[in-house]
């Protein structure tokens, strides 16, 4: 599965989920769903993180090896690392980024529960 593609896809139905909204149930039921998401999300965010900040100690620690010891495969073995290290930064860029939209698109959920629940006559 591209993560990219279901987030972005993901985001795009909540988005049009959101605009359709018709009850307070219907509501809840998309603030629950969502909030769910954000916590599998924050998962896979945590273990790119991890993942990206080994890449970066690995890179740094050949980079001083190869400082000290220059030879052509620590040399050879830097590249890889910086190579490998770039996508994961992206990568990781995205996840966080696309998280704080979640989180906004959380508020708002949370915002049209307020409005239907003010709506609502008091039992």
């Amino acid at each position: 599965m591209k993560i990219r593609k279901f987030m972005k896809q993901y985001e795009q139905q909540l988005l049009q989920q959101m605009d359709t909204l018709k009850t307070l149930d219907e509501a809840k039921r998309l603030q629950i769903r969502h909030q769910r998401m954000i916590a599998f999300m924050q998962h896979e965010r945590l273990i790119h993180l991890i993942v990206t900040l080994f890449f970066a100690l690995f890179t740094l620690i050949t980079l001083g090896f190869a400082l000290f010891y220059p030879c052509l495969s620590v040399f050879i073995l830097l590249g890889l690392f910086s190579v490998l290290l770039i996508p994961y930064i992206g990568h990781y860029y995205f996840l966080e980024n696309t998280i704080q939209r979640w989180y906004a698109l959380s508020e708002q959920i949370a915002r049209q529960i307020d409005s239907f629940s003010w709506h609502q006559p008091q039992k």
